[in-house]
């Protein structure tokens, strides 16, 4: 059942992207292509790990873990 919606997530995608990268390309837009497709690619995986239950680290978690001895300091 699993396949099923990752596939049919897959196929949303591409249709989506068929359309949006045909416009770019028709704009002769290259770099917007690249960072379209690399975005689409993370979106696509992510929600992929979100279908199959995948647990997915929170980016605020490294935020804080990078940012709590620099608090310490300045607190000083």
């Amino acid at each position: 059942m699993m396949v099923l919606k990752s596939l049919g997530l897959i196929l949303i995608y591409l249709a989506i992207s068929y359309f949006q990268i045909r416009q770019l390309i028709k704009d002769k837009m290259k770099r917007e292509i690249w960072i379209y497709s690399i975005i689409m690619l993370v979106v696509t995986g992510i929600t992929i790990a979100m279908i199959y239950k995948i647990p997915i680290p929170n980016p605020l978690n490294l935020i804080a873990f990078i940012l709590k001895p620099l608090t310490k300091i300045i607190s000083l």
